[in-house]
This record gives structure tokens, C-alpha cells and sequence, in this order.
């Protein structure tokens, strides 16, 4: 710390202190009432804002699209944002190396910032950092709270289908596929890959059609869906990305 900056840290510390309150009792009376109010807020919007009760869960159900409490919308988000091909991706960078380099940061800046200030109309640095922080997370939040729900209900934002591939899209909307995958945008995130550009792969019907009889876990079998579903859905999906956009 420089000489200077000492001695007008020094005479503004003495001035605060010599104007100030002592600790008690007006910061614990401040304390007390905060916290009180904080309780009776609770406690009305407890009373006043209560939980509705919906359906019976269905254990059964394939197109249910699971979503996050309000406070994960953000990693929500990321998990989008980071989205590809590779499953595991979008998991490690949203999950875990984004949310633990905030925490680094976090830890770290009072090694990083160790100037004697503590008004922080004084320090524009660290207040900047805190409201590019705060708005980010506030903006994933919002994007992760508006973002499509999951399955489409009438149709899938896919333009050039022909009449065998809308079959197919019906194929795969009625078995929940857009549960695990998602199509131009809609769906989930994971955990199966993004089949908007699926078509790109250059598969044929059989060998698509193999692969939905026979596919790796976590994803489950279609054997039992009648043959012309399976060609159907097949002509969809090889399609999508390249002839249907």
C-alpha cells in the first residue's frame, strides 16, 4: 500500500469510527428486525401463496420433459449452450468447470484486489465484475425460463417434409423421442445427442432402422413398433438437417 494511500485510509477510518455507532446495540437491533420481517414474509406467503396440487404422477408417462427449480435455470441454459453431439460435453462444462471457475474466482479475489477500500462507488473494477456476473446469471436464468418446454404438441419447427416424413415426425413425437433428443431447438437437452442435422450421418433406411431395433443404452429399443412406423420414422430422421430443415 502506498504512504499516501494509508494515511487517507487512515484518517477516513478515524473519522468513521469517531462519527459511527457502536455494534450494540444498533446493529444487532437492525439485524433483529430484518430478520424478523424476512420470517413474517415467509410465513404470509406461505398462508397466502399456496402450492397447487397436479396430476397424479404417471410412471408410465414417455413424454414427460422433467424441468429444474427456478434457481438451476441458468445451468439449465448452459447445459443448451453447450450442446453437441457428445453427451459428456454440455454435462462437464455446465455442471461442473463454469460454476467452478465462479467459485475460484470467487475465492481468489480478495488475493487479486487488496487495495484498503471498501466503498464500492471507490472500486469500479469489482463492482463491474459483480454486475457482468449478476446479469449473466440473471440472463440464463431468463433464457432457461422461457426456453421450449420439450415436445412439440402440433408440430416440429422442421420445413420440406414430404409425406412419409411427417408420418415419421408423428412417429417420434408420439413415442417421446423429444424427451431425450431435441429438433431444431425443441426437446431436451439430453441425455441423447441433438438430431437436428442427423441426416448429415448419410444413413440409408436399414441401417437406421437397425439401429432403432438395436440401439446402446441409455437409449431403448423400437423393435416393437410396427414395420411401416419404423421406415416412417427412419425417412424423418435421415432426413433431417439435409432435405428437411
Amino acid at each position: 500500500m502506498k504512504p499516501a494511500d494509508k494515511k487517507a485510509y487512515d484518517k477516513d477510518y478515524a473519522q468513521a469510527k469517531k462519527t459511527g455507532k457502536p455494534f450494540f446495540p444498533y446493529a444487532i437491533y437492525k439485524d433483529t428486525v430484518i430478520a424478523g420481517l424476512t420470517v413474517i414474509a415467509i410465513i404470509v406467503l406461505a398462508i397466502t401463496i399456496r402450492v397447487e396440487v397436479g396430476e397424479p404422477v404417471n410412471p408410465a408417462t414417455t413424454d414427460f420433459i422433467p424441468r429444474p427449480e427456478w434457481y438451476f435455470y441458468f445451468a439449465f441454459e448452459l447445459l443448451k449452450i453447450f450442446a453437441n453431439q457428445n453427451v459428456l460435453t454440455p454435462v462437464i462444462m455446465a455442471t461442473f468447470m463454469v460454476p467452478n471457475i465462479l467459485i475460484i474466482l470467487l475465492v481468489v479475489w480478495p488475493f487479486i484486489d487488496r487495495g484498503p477500500e471498501r466503498r464500492i462507488w471507490k472500486r469500479p473494477f469489482a463492482l463491474g465484475l459483480t454486475v457482468i456476473v449478476t446479469g449473466m446469471l440473471c440472463y440464463l436464468t431468463w433464457l432457461g425460463a422461457n426456453s421450449p418446454a420439450g415436445v412439440a404438441k402440433g408440430a416440429l419447427p422442421v420445413s420440406g417434409l414430404d409425406e412419409q416424413a411427417t408420418k415419421g415426425m408423428a412417429v417420434y413425437m408420439a413415442n417421446g423421442c423429444g424427451s431425450c433428443h431435441m429438433v431444431a431447438g425443441v426437446g431436451a437437452p439430453g441425455p441423447g445427442p441433438d438430431l437436428t442435422n442427423e441426416g448429415a450421418k448419410g444413413w440409408d433406411n436399414a441401417k437406421m432402422i437397425a439401429w432403432l431395433k438395436a440401439p446402446k443404452a441409455p437409449m431403448p429399443s423400437y423393435a416393437s413398433l410396427p414395420p411401416q412406423e419404423l421406415e416412417d420414422l427412419s425417412t424423418f430422421l435421415n432426413g433431417l438437417g439435409t432435405k428437411y430443415k
